[in-house]
């Protein structure tokens, strides 16, 4: 009994999370969202946010949008964990990929590298903070101060858990990200990458 209603619960948040974000989806009627999976938005919504899905992925992760704009891509046939996506500018991830749980991937620096622009973005957040209005948090955000930059994962890549992906990033075809690495710059088709930052240990045939 518990069971079933706790299935209910997942389904009755499905519905409300998809009803929510229908306008800005793209999802295949074969793709699975589990109960992890997430869509959040820090800012009003607008045109500039897209999400597509896969025929046959299963997605567990939480897609965030933390400003007015941001894309995400999953091909077909991918397992994406219970991670972190955070996108401005664009994600795309290939078909056939597999990332694991307790991983981060963003396109975007978040803040500037400058302590008053930074400072700046707490007064203007620590409101909706206060309010607990995390739907609104960054829509006084100055963005033009902060860079971003497309990540592209290629087809049949693994990331093992707990990595970490940073802007600009492209990873090639079929390489293995080992888990805990930071991955700063791009990495070659067929190579096997760990550590932080991650560096190449094989090459595969």
């Amino acid at each position: 009994m518990i069971s079933k209603i706790k299935q209910f619960l997942r389904k009755l948040r499905f519905n409300k999370m998809l009803k929510t974000a229908a306008p800005y989806l793209d999802i295949d009627k074969s793709a699975v969202l589990y109960h992890t999976a997430n869509i959040a938005f820090c800012v009003p919504r607008s045109k500039g946010i897209s999400v597509r899905i896969g025929k046959k992925s299963v997605v567990e992760c939480k897609l965030l949008f933390p400003s007015d704009k941001g894309e995400i891509i999953i091909g077909e046939n991918s397992f994406i964990g219970n991670s972190n996506l955070n996108s401005r500018n664009k994600i795309e991830i290939g078909n056939n990929v597999m990332i694991s749980y307790g991983c981060s991937i963003y396109d975007n620096n978040t803040h500037s590298l400058d302590f008053n622009n930074r400072i700046e973005d707490h007064e203007k957040s620590y409101p909706f903070y206060v309010n607990e209005d995390i739907d609104n948090l960054y829509q006084n955000k100055n963005w033009d101060t902060v860079s971003s930059a497309p990540v592209k994962i290629c087809d049949k890549v693994w990331i093992g858990f707990n990595c970490i992906i940073l802007k600009g990033v492209t990873i090639g075809e079929g390489a293995v990200v080992g888990a805990g690495s930071v991955v700063t710059k791009d990495i070659e088709p067929y190579a096997v990458v760990g550590g932080n930052p991650a560096q190449l240990i094989k090459r595969l045939k």
